[in-house]
């Protein structure tokens, strides 16, 4: 299988490509309000790096939510495109999910929690639990609220997220990165195990997950 990830779901675009003999091909790159140019460009460049043509493609995976609601709606407008044109199922990834890979990965951590500024005062936060395979699984629910109203559980060994406010990371007593985005590498490790859990979905089935309100929208191209 040839796997492409997409992620614009904060300051950060992303691209991934993994490719079916294992190798990774990735673009990655802080522009905020840039991503409807960037991205296309970075699909292109993963793909030509990866020396396979579009058609080859049999899955695509996007970060969808919460987020940034403009970045959100491009990749998915992206994704269900190629899912469409291509006849390939997407697979939809939670953000904060996307966020607590790169943060275990980068702090090689068991456990974290992640954090993503929702502005209006609310931040996006949940904790996440590697699991034997060494991917991020939820625990507890993914939540939206106040930094006040963040629990730290005895088990965080780290943190990730521009949600780590200053207020909030003077109560933390382990490692964090407040500068840490999604990016798509990242989401390729979750998507693979998405799919060999069979859980692609038809494009035109696709939602956004934009938390706020518990709202959850239909994407459409």
């Amino acid at each position: 299988m040839n796997v492409l990830a997409i992620d614009t779901s904060t300051e950060a675009c992303s691209a991934a490509l993994l490719r079916a003999d294992g190798a990774i091909f990735s673009e990655f790159e802080v522009a905020p309000r840039q991503h409807m140019q960037l991205l296309p460009m970075m699909m292109d460049a993963v793909l030509a790096a990866s020396e396979i043509p579009r058609q080859s493609i049999s899955h695509c995976a996007f970060s969808n939510g919460p987020g940034a609601f403009t970045g959100i709606r491009i990749a998915a407008a992206q994704a269900q495109g190629i899912g469409l044109a291509l006849n390939i199922p997407l697979l939809p990834v939670s953000t904060l999910a996307v966020l607590a890979q790169a943060c275990m990965d980068q702090f090689d951590c068991a456990n974290a929690l992640v954090a993503l500024d929702a502005r209006m005062q609310e931040i996006y936060w949940a904790s996440y639990q590697r699991d034997a395979a060494g991917l991020a699984q939820l625990t507890g629910s993914e939540r939206l609220g106040s930094v006040n109203e963040i629990e730290f559980a005895a088990n965080i060994e780290c943190g990730g997220g521009h949600g780590w406010l200053d207020e909030l990371r003077t109560r933390a007593s382990f490692p964090v990165d407040a500068s840490l985005l999604p990016n798509a590498k990242a989401l390729l490790k979750l998507a693979t195990a998405a799919i060999e859990q069979n859980l692609g979905v038809d494009a035109s089935k696709v939602s956004i997950n934009y938390l706020r309100n518990q709202v959850a929208e239909k994407a459409t191209s």
